[in-house]
């Protein structure tokens, strides 16, 4: 792989996702930013030792680490042990702020990873499309960039990241108390002391992991439980969903139902062929 920078085009910026720059360095010199690039930045080494500065801290980037550096984060790296080798990515795009956004994975970030042949396997993917012929391989590319960050977050391991995946973490025990007890009368107070924290703190959590409070994760869930009902069950009643999803009153759960999915449950079975 050589040092690659496509062209972007003002047709191909206006994709979700795109690439900058993607390449490896044999021998990674020496970078210094004081207002960071003005796009995102992977970075991974394979071989060597490295160090990053950021935000006054020293960390030490060695084989199968990385980092994540959204734009305009002030940085420094360089080689402590040479050769420092490491592959890297840079890319931009208007849908990138609302993916890391759900990924939580915060503005910069630094990995162990896990499958370091999967990531490299797709950045070899982006690479040879980017060198290709084809006049579709900024599209391509995008949906190739979008595949290398999903498996970025899947592929780098969890303890490295718990800050950022704290709240999912926490709130596990009580989504899958949820997922159990959807259809009794759930309260706040009881859904908080299963992680022992106040309501208040539980409300908090559910909005830092989902953007939604316990109540409106938990209608949701008895939504998806009634859909699922409604579409297995042969012969089943709007009552009968109702019901088993923990609502009495059938004409709220009507309304709700059509709040969420736009049609109302009897709407909702002939799309799917249940009537």
């Amino acid at each position: 792989m050589k040092t690659v920078f496509p062209m972007v085009t003002g047709e191909e910026d206006k994709l979700p996702f795109y690439v900058k720059g993607i390449g490896i360095q044999q021998n990674q010199e020496h970078i210094i930013r004081p207002s960071g690039l003005p796009f995102y930045q992977w970075l991974h080494c394979v071989k060597g030792n490295g160090q990053l500065i950021i935000e006054g801290n020293v960390y030490r980037i060695s084989e199968e680490m990385g980092f994540f550096l959204c734009p305009n984060v002030p940085h420094e790296y360089f080689a402590v042990t040479q050769p420092w080798t490491t592959y890297w990515l840079t890319f931009d795009g208007p849908a990138l702020d609302p993916l890391f956004d759900l990924l939580n994975i915060g503005k910069w970030n630094i990995f162990h990873i896990s499958s370091l042949q999967t990531l490299e396997g797709l950045l070899n993917e982006i690479y040879l499309s980017i060198c290709s012929e084809s006049p579709l391989k900024l599209v391509e590319c995008s949906s190739l960039l979008y595949q290398f960050l999903i498996k970025l977050r899947a592929c780098v391991q969890p303890d490295l990241l718990s800050n950022a995946l704290s709240p999912y973490k926490q709130l596990q025990p009580v989504i899958n108390y949820m997922e159990q007890n959807y259809f009794l009368s759930l309260s706040l107070n009881d859904m908080a002391a299963i992680i022992k924290v106040t309501p208040y703190h539980l409300c908090r959590l559910f909005r830092r992991a989902f953007h939604m409070t316990p109540f409106q994760y938990l209608t949701r869930l008895r939504i998806q439980k009634a859909k699922e009902y409604l579409i297995q069950v042969p012969g089943a009643t709007v009552k009968e969903a109702s019901q088993k999803v923990g609502y009495s009153d059938v004409s709220y759960f009507c309304a709700v139902f059509k709040k969420y999915e736009g049609v109302t449950p009897v709407e909702f079975k002939k799309i799917h062929g249940a009537i």
